[in-house]
């Protein structure tokens, strides 16, 4: 049940969830079951919301201000499909934009807050625990207070998983998603250095798996996600996320 906050901030609401538990929110073993269990009952964004969840071990606060006048927009999908470069050239033709991305916002190795995977003896990265989701709110919210450069810049949040968590997703104009087939993206993903590094069985009992999982979860729960094939040429997925983009701007 949400429960309403009277809060000082001139149309802004406060919404606290006061049922939902983090066990419910988010299954622990991934292994045995390899899905997200998500929160249905969290309110739909709009401007001048605040919704804060008190219950979870990461609680999310995101601020959508009325008087903003940033343009959203949201990068994600599979591992190496080319989602950093397709969000630089984004802001490198949208003068005064910002790029925030999800993997800055990673939890440090000895975090407690990592899932294990016993087999591996590895953390999972690609979970939505592996991020310290409170720290990228907080400068997400500096910066949609602050004043855009220009009338067209766009604040860009780029990451695999940003359109997995149930508030994130919400927030955007536009969402992007880039795909890849499961050689291509082990053949891209070999050729790049991590730290940590994968452990040998990380792509087949990992990566791969939860791509899947988390694609599904998107397609189930996160409505207007145009997808692009990472396999074409990036320069013709740009062109084509430039026209959407510009599309609203002439709005």
């Amino acid at each position: 049940m949400l429960r309403s906050v009277p809060v000082k901030h001139r149309g802004v609401k406060i919404y606290e969830e006061e049922e939902q538990t983090e066990t419910n929110f988010l299954k622990k073993d991934f292994l045995s079951t390899p899905s997200y269990v998500l929160p249905t009952n969290i309110s739909e964004l709009t401007k001048g919301t605040i919704v804060i969840d008190l219950s979870l071990k990461y609680r999310y606060m995101v601020k959508y201000n009325m008087e903003s006048t940033w343009t959203l927009i949201g990068i994600s999908g599979c591992t190496n499909a080319g989602k950093t470069t397709l969000a630089s050239g984004l802001a490198n033709h949208f003068p005064g934009s910002i790029i925030l991305k999800q993997d800055d916002y990673f939890r440090s190795d000895d975090s407690k807050e990592h899932v294990l995977i016993p087999e591996l003896n590895h953390k999972n990265w690609e979970r939505l625990e592996a991020v310290n989701w409170d720290a990228m709110m907080d400068n997400l919210e500096n910066i949609m207070h602050s004043v855009p450069p220009h009338k067209h810049s766009l604040l860009i949040i780029e990451g695999h998983i940003i359109f997995n968590h149930p508030v994130i997703r919400k927030m955007f104009q536009k969402r992007y998603f880039l795909t890849l087939d499961r050689e291509e993206c082990l053949r891209r993903r070999i050729q790049r250095v991590y730290d940590p590094p994968d452990v040998p069985g990380y792509f087949d009992l990992c990566v791969w798996p939860m791509y899947s999982v988390n694609l599904q979860d998107v397609k189930e729960n996160c409505p207007d996600v145009k997808y692009f094939d990472g396999n074409e040429k990036i320069e013709n997925i740009f062109q084509n996320v430039l026209s959407d983009i510009q599309s609203i701007m002439s709005e």
